[in-house]
C-alpha cells in the first residue's frame, strides 16, 4: 500500500489524482454514441430484396423510357419510379424505428450507468463516486450484491464470498479474505492431516473486477 501511496485509514489524497492518472491510466468509459441516421438508412439499403426492387425499378424506368412513343413519355417513368418511392418509404420508416429504439435504449443505459457509483475513502473521509472516477489506490467500501468495479484485493473484511462464474464459470462462491488471514488459512490447511491440493482451499485475497 506504501508502494501505491494509500492507507486503509485515509485512503487517497485528491491531489495525487492527476499524477495517478498520468501513471496508470484511467477507469472512464466513454458512454456509447447514438448511431447516425443516414447509417442506419443505408443498413436497411443493405436488404436483399430491396436491392432487388431498387435494380427493378431503374430497370424499368430504362426501359420503358426507351421504348416508349413520344406521347407515352410523360408517364413512362411512373411504374418504375413508384417502385424507388415505396423503397424509399420502406427504408426510412425502418430505419427511424431502429433510430427510436437505440436512443430509447442509450436513455435506459445512462440511467443504469449513472447508478454505478461506489463509496471510497480519500482525504480521510468516505466519498460516494462513480466508478468512472476510480483510480488506483482508492479503498473501496464493497457491499453485500455488490458488482465489483475494479480489480482490486481485500484489506479488511469478514465473511467475504465472491461469484466468479462469469469470470471461471464455476459457480461456486468462493470466500475472500485479507492477505495476511490467507496465509494463516494456508499454514492450517498444509498443518491438516487431511492436506489437499484443491484450487479454492485457501481463501484468495483478490477480487476480480465484474464479479
Amino acid at each position: 500500500m506504501d508502494a501505491l501511496d494509500t492507507s486503509a485509514d485515509s485512503g487517497i489524497s485528491s491531489i495525487t489524482l492527476e499524477s495517478r492518472k498520468l501513471v496508470f491510466g484511467s477507469h472512464y468509459k466513454a458512454p456509447p454514441e447514438q448511431t447516425p441516421f443516414w447509417v442506419l438508412i443505408l443498413a436497411t439499403l443493405e436488404d436483399f430484396m430491396l436491392q432487388v426492387l431498387i435494380v427493378c425499378a431503374i430497370f424499368s424506368i430504362t426501359v420503358d423510357m426507351s421504348f416508349a412513343d413520344s406521347h407515352e413519355r410523360k408517364h413512362a417513368w411512373i411504374e418504375g419510379t413508384a417502385i424507388l418511392i415505396a423503397v424509399a418509404v420502406v427504408s426510412l420508416v425502418t430505419a427511424w424505428s431502429d433510430y427510436s429504439k437505440e436512443k430509447q435504449f442509450l436513455k435506459q443505459q445512462k440511467i443504469e450507468e449513472n447508478a454505478k457509483v461506489v463509496t471510497a475513502k480519500r482525504n480521510g473521509k468516505e466519498e460516494t463516486i462513480h466508478r468512472n472516477f476510480l483510480y488506483v489506490g482508492d479503498i473501496i467500501k464493497i457491499k453485500n450484491g455488490m458488482n465489483i468495479p475494479v480489480d482490486g484485493i481485500v484489506i479488511e473484511g469478514t465473511g467475504v464470498m465472491c461469484d466468479e462464474s462469469a469470470m471461471t464459470g464455476e459457480s461456486d462462491h468462493l470466500p475472500k479474505e485479507a492477505l495476511a488471514k490467507c496465509f494463516i488459512r494456508k499454514e492450517e490447511h498444509e498443518s491438516d492431516g487431511k492436506f489437499t491440493k484443491g484450487v479454492h482451499d485457501v481463501p484468495s485475497p483478490v477480487l476480480l473486477s465484474g464479479t
